[in-house]
């Protein structure tokens, strides 16, 4: 929080509305906690809030999108990897999260998880994300069988997704998540290559 001047309001953050959002969500649910409580938290108008974070699920995804763009970013730059091991690296590129950032990480994941309706927005960004991955390699690799560019690249994802559950359902841990998601990522990587290979 920031005071620009004698007599001016204070500014309020990006990253304190979503960090009291997250509070209360935390306390109440995210079901339970309206904008309009957000908004009375950051001490905003509903109106800015609004500036700041066009819906109330768009708080819970700044990292997604961010994580999004490190995939996109890795991809571009695999050219010359085999394609497992251009999935893997995009996979591994969203999950950058240090272990001082896992307290945080695991609270958003208990919310997501207690949420139906953040529960079906994460499962639709996924699905999303999932299919930028895949097109992105089919249109790097066009004469590779789409069949299993699709089956290999679901199953690392679905490795990728369980590590993220294990490092957020951890009670304390000691390296990044993408560190833990490449040491558990890496053998299948090495047991699917030859399926991407020629």
């Amino acid at each position: 929080m920031s005071t620009k001047g004698p007599g001016r309001p204070r500014q309020t953050t990006h990253d304190e509305i979503r960090s009291l959002a997250l509070a209360l969500f935390a306390q109440q649910g995210y079901a339970a906690t309206s904008l309009a409580q957000i908004a009375s938290a950051a001490g905003i108008s509903r109106t800015t809030l609004f500036s700041y974070f066009p819906a109330k699920r768009d708080l819970m995804w700044d990292e997604f999108d961010a994580g999004a763009e490190r995939m996109r970013a890795s991809l571009a730059g695999s050219g010359h990897l085999p394609l497992a091991d251009a999935l893997a690296d995009a996979m591994i590129a969203t999950a950058r999260y240090d272990a001082s950032e896992h307290d945080g990480f695991a609270e958003r994941w208990r919310i997501v998880r207690a949420d139906d309706e953040l529960l079906a927005a994460t499962a639709l960004r996924t699905a999303e994300l999932s299919r930028a991955l895949i097109d992105a390699v089919r249109d790097r690799a066009p004469d590779a069988d789409p069949g299993r560019v699709d089956h290999v690249a679901h199953a690392l994802m679905a490795v990728s997704d369980r590590c993220a559950e294990e490092w957020a359902s951890a009670a304390h841990v000691t390296e990044s998540l993408d560190a833990y998601t490449a040491a558990r990522l890496r053998p299948f990587v090495e047991a699917l290559r030859p399926l991407l290979a020629g």
